[in-house]
């Protein structure tokens, strides 16, 4: 359950109650719009001028800084020196000349430039340095179009202000650079620091902005059978108001003109007012898809989903084939290739006693190759509320929370699938071993031209995977070429071949290793022989999954499905007046409508929420007892 406070939690069973709703859309985003580019003129040697058109305008430390002015009683963290430090803390634009007597620079004036596609410009803002207090006293920003023709100029001189910021009264149409240039600073003797330069977008909807808000989350899926390693991605539908036109598509005095794309993203809250303050619950972060403002409504609508659906889109590729990893180390490999930050996943720590003998993947998206992971390891792969990839092992711990018969509507629906119903598991190994000495598996069936002076990037699949320690060879290479590179994944390799001479030359090669071949196997049964006899024979095969290599792994997925799967599985269905704080995996006692005394604990697997003015829920639970 998402940590609320108990006011919160009285404030959903009150017999009276509002809940409020607030939405934040960034439609600009330096890290999914490729249009942006940022550039400078000279900076330090630790500088992140990307970050001046990230929307974030506070560094969190006082930077350590050779220019003089650090003294050894002042505590100071040495500046993010890498991509992945940088992600996580707010440096911004360091320049690389010191300011002059009265913080007067000299020409060439450091410069900062932010290249974009044509759009509204409706303000500007230049942000300085927090923990310094330094700011540019002097500055000129200019906004040009595609052609390079001068939009607008603005002079200011004399600012004493960290946060300088001016709207327009008309926006400045089609805009593709907006330019910085620093005359003076706030110190003599100091390098130009910005936090802030592009005018990012962003806006909050409240309740008076919002027609309607639709979440469905889940944890699984029902595909026709028992759901294993079944992955969805969360989605949200949200009905905007469109009055006064912002989101007609060729508005072009819209803030939000050619900004109504995909992959923008939307965080959604719910909450309500307690002592005069808001108490907001997030309901998870998501990226837009389809967005439709028809041209007979004043009405706006937007589809999004989560991350999953991201990790559906991009391709793993670069997995090795490694001996004796435990699932939590696979499951971080998959997901630090996909590009996430420590702080946007979370492992169950339980995965990290499940051990694979051999480890690989073939090239698959990154939502597969989790799906096949959770699959073999009987765990679970969702976004949560904070837009978290979480991989679960179990479902909550927390004290489950009560459902009456006075917070639903009736009836209450139990499900019996048939097809989710199975007395006897069988579950096969699928064990390799690493042949002994090495053999052939690629070789390129046409010679490779290679140009003078040049080189030539490839890939070479292998004819079987996976394959341990490959390397390539040149046949008979002519004089000057060789090979610059190899890159060995399990199921092939990426190779760069140069040739220094002064004539177009023809290679060819071919790739040696050792593959894993599967020897033997199991095939690991559980049943319920009281079942068998009352019901009938009612089997499932678990489908081969080259993770599962041992017999333990094998009977510990045979009874855990067994366990689950051996008796009708009795889904409980309802709609509810909701509370947004339950979570997916936490449990809720239901106590039945008619019948006061029985009470079932089921876990939550599937969440329907629903806001237009008012709040109410649809949930689905897992029986657990």
């Amino acid at each position: 359950m998402y940590a609320v406070s108990q006011a919160f939690m009285d404030a959903m069973v009150a017999d009276r109650r509002q809940v409020d709703a607030k939405i934040v859309i960034d439609y600009t985003d330096p890290l999914i719009d490729q249009s942006i580019q940022v550039e400078t003129s000279e900076q330090a040697r630790i500088s992140w001028p990307e970050q001046t058109a990230d929307g974030l305008t506070q560094a969190p430390y006082m930077w350590a800084s050779l220019d003089g002015t650090w003294t050894l009683d002042q505590a100071r963290r040495p500046m993010p020196d890498t991509q992945k430090l940088a992600s996580r803390y707010q440096v911004g634009w360091w320049g690389q000349r010191f300011a002059g007597i009265g913080g007067v620079f000299a020409e060439p004036y450091p410069t900062l430039t932010v290249t974009h596609t044509p759009r509204p410009v409706h303000s500007l803002k230049v942000v300085g340095e927090n923990q310094f207090s330094e700011y540019p006293v002097d500055f000129t920003i200019r906004l040009r179009d595609g052609l390079g023709a001068l939009l607008h100029e603005e002079i200011v001189t004399g600012n004493d202000l960290l946060t300088w910021s001016k709207a327009f009264d008309a926006p400045v149409l089609d805009v593709t650079s907006q330019e910085l240039e620093v005359r003076k600073w706030s110190h003599e003797g100091r390098q130009v620091k910005i936090l802030e330069f592009f005018t990012s977008v962003q806006e909050t909807y409240y309740r008076d902005d919002i027609v309607e808000i639709r979440l469905l989350e889940e944890r699984e899926v029902s595909q026709g059978s028992l759901p294993v390693g079944n992955i969805s991605a969360n989605e949200v539908s949200i009905r905007l108001v469109n009055d006064d036109g912002k989101f007609d598509i060729d508005n072009n005095r819209s803030p939000l003109w050619r900004l109504l794309k995909p992959n923008r993203r939307i965080r959604v809250w719910l909450g309500v007012e307690i002592g005069g303050e808001h108490e907001w619950v997030p309901l998870g972060v998501f990226w837009s898809s389809d967005w439709d403002s028809p041209d007979d409504s004043l009405e706006a609508q937007v589809r999004a989903r989560d991350k999953m659906e991201h990790l559906g889109q991009s391709v793993y590729r670069t997995s090795e084939a490694e001996q004796s990893v435990s699932a939590a180390a696979l499951f971080q490999t998959i997901l630090e290739d996909a590009g996430l930050k420590e702080d946007e996943y979370e492992i169950d720590e339980g995965l990290q006693d499940i051990i694979i003998p051999w480890a690989w993947m073939p090239v698959v998206s990154h939502r597969e190759a989790l799906r096949l992971l959770a699959e073999a390891t009987m765990s679970v792969v969702y976004c949560d509320r904070a837009g978290r990839v979480r991989v679960a092992a179990g479902i909550g711990t927390a004290d489950p929370c009560d459902i009456t018969g006075d917070d639903y509507l009736p009836p209450l629906r139990h499900q019996v699938r048939r097809e989710q119903v199975a007395n006897e598991i069988v579950v096969r190994t699928l064990p390799v071993v690493q042949v002994s000495e090495p053999v052939e598996v690629s070789r390129t069936s046409n010679p490779i031209d290679i140009p003078a002076g040049g080189e030539v990037h490839l890939t070479a699949a292998y004819n079987q995977i996976p394959v341990t320690g490959a390397e390539i060879a040149l046949i008979d290479p002519p004089a000057g070429v060789s090979v610059v590179s190899a890159d060995y994944y399990a199921w092939g390799a990426d190779i760069v071949i140069e040739n220094t001479g002064a004539s177009t030359v023809s290679v060819m090669f071919s790739i040696s290793g050792k593959p894993l071949v599967v020897q033997g196997g199991d095939e690991i049964t559980a049943y319920d022989a009281d079942s068998i006899v009352a019901d009938g024979l009612l089997r499932y095969e678990f489908a081969d999954n080259h993770l599962i290599q041992t017999a333990e792994q094998a009977q510990s997925i045979a009874e855990g499905l067994l366990a689950s799967a051996q008796v009708a599985r009795r889904d409980v269905e309802f709609e509810w007046r909701g509370n947004p704080a339950l979570e997916l995996g936490d449990r809720v006692n239901v106590t039945t409508h008619i019948k006061e005394d029985r009470q079932s604990l089921y876990a939550i697997i599937k969440q329907e929420l629903n806001w237009a003015g008012a709040f109410w829920a649809r949930l689905v639970g897992r029986r657990l007892e």
